[in-house]
């Protein structure tokens, strides 16, 4: 689609999209711009041109059932997805040794939301299983009802979390709220009624059936689908969750406690070529932490056999930094190597990740 949607945005929109350097994915970025104003045009002349040609139909019931049912399924299968992701938490993910050790002022707010969420996975797990009921509460006509309340609820939240949090989906969050609310909608007044002035309502709508064996194919239709698609989400959900734990069990935090090149260099903050710390984080990255505690990000390969790492930097691999580690003791860390066109022997000091004081919180009910 970016063709298309260039030429709509140099004709029409004029946002700046370019494709040779925009991301080809509809979220808060130049393409989502201009793919959700797309699909605005498109809807108000398709509206137009289908009102005029059918002007001579006064209802579209069926059509009204239809396309609510699609929107039913579509929010439900979107919603359970991030809600499995939730209750097998790994959408927001504990926070990794880098993001504990980055000071809150140089945070960004979508990486506090994110930690928020992440360094309590019970209540991250209480919000997906409430996504999760609410999706399967839509897949049935009795319950659509209270399916789109909830779904409007948490919805709400949810771009209220984007919007103010600046998570770049924001689009596709507002997109889904129009989908609740389109849903919801149909039955506010009688709601109304019903809470408000005490009066007996029927919420059932009309729906339509086929022939006996037409029938069994759309039900089992209107079955297999979300079934695969839960399927599809539960098992990635649980291949992600598997690779999170080994991304855990793999991180490391070093302090060093001596450095070398040529010279032991103290601890000064403004030496540019000290490090302060190491980290192993994400399972294939080393973190050094300069003495000003500027990170620089790595991947990391390691070899076990030859006892060395490494460090990828820049597009010449012939130029990549070669470490020699050795464990001298347990809970001490040796490298040695070229590390900025100077030779470096550096020690260091493993420190327990599960120290930290976020780390050893648990809930208390008697705080005092």
């Amino acid at each position: 689609m970016t063709g298309p949607l260039f030429w709509l945005d140099r004709h029409i929109f004029h946002f700046g999209y370019n494709p040779a350097i925009h991301g080809a994915f509809p979220q808060d970025n130049h393409f989502g711009a201009v793919f959700y104003l797309s699909l605005i045009l498109v809807a108000f002349i398709g509206a137009f041109v289908w009102t005029w040609i059918a002007r001579s139909s006064r209802q579209y019931h069926r059509l009204w059932f239809w396309f609510r049912l699609y929107l039913r399924y579509t929010l439900a299968m979107m919603m359970f997805s991030y809600g499995i992701e939730k209750f097998i938490p790994v959408q927001m993910s504990y926070p990794g040794i880098v993001d504990l050790l980055t000071p809150l002022g140089e945070q960004t707010r979508f990486n506090i939301l994110w930690i928020f969420m992440g360094v309590s996975p019970g209540y991250m797990m209480l919000t997906g299983l409430s996504e999760m009921i609410a999706s399967l509460l839509l897949l049935n006509k009795r319950t659509v009802v209270l399916g789109s309340l909830i779904q409007l609820v948490i919805l709400i939240n949810v771009v209220s979390f984007n919007v103010f949090y600046n998570v770049s989906v924001k689009f596709l969050s507002l997109q889904l709220l129009i989908y609740a609310l389109f849903l919801a909608a149909p039955y506010f007044y009688k709601l109304y009624l019903l809470f408000c002035a005490g009066q007996a309502v029927i919420l059932r709508e009309k729906s339509y059936s086929f022939p006996p064996r037409k029938q069994r194919l759309v039900t089992g239709i209107l079955v297999l689908i979300p079934l695969l698609a839960f399927f599809v989400e539960i098992t990635g959900a649980l291949a992600n969750y598997r690779q999170q734990q080994a991304d855990v069990r793999s991180e490391k935090l070093y302090d060093v406690t001596s450095f070398v090149a040529t010279d032991t260099l103290p601890p000064l903050l403004t030496d540019t070529l000290r490090w302060k710390r190491l980290a192993f984080a994400y399972s294939k990255y080393a973190v050094i932490y300069g003495m000003n505690d500027k990170l620089e990000y790595y991947e990391c390969d390691a070899d076990s056999s030859r006892r060395t790492f490494r460090l990828h930097d820049g597009a010449d691999s012939l130029h990549w930094p070669l470490l020699h580690y050795a464990y001298p003791a347990e809970g001490q860390l040796k490298l040695s190597g070229q590390w900025k066109g100077r030779d470096i022997d550096v020690s260091l000091k493993s420190v327990p990740i599960d120290s930290m004081r976020l780390n050893r919180e648990k809930t208390t009910w008697i705080a005092d």
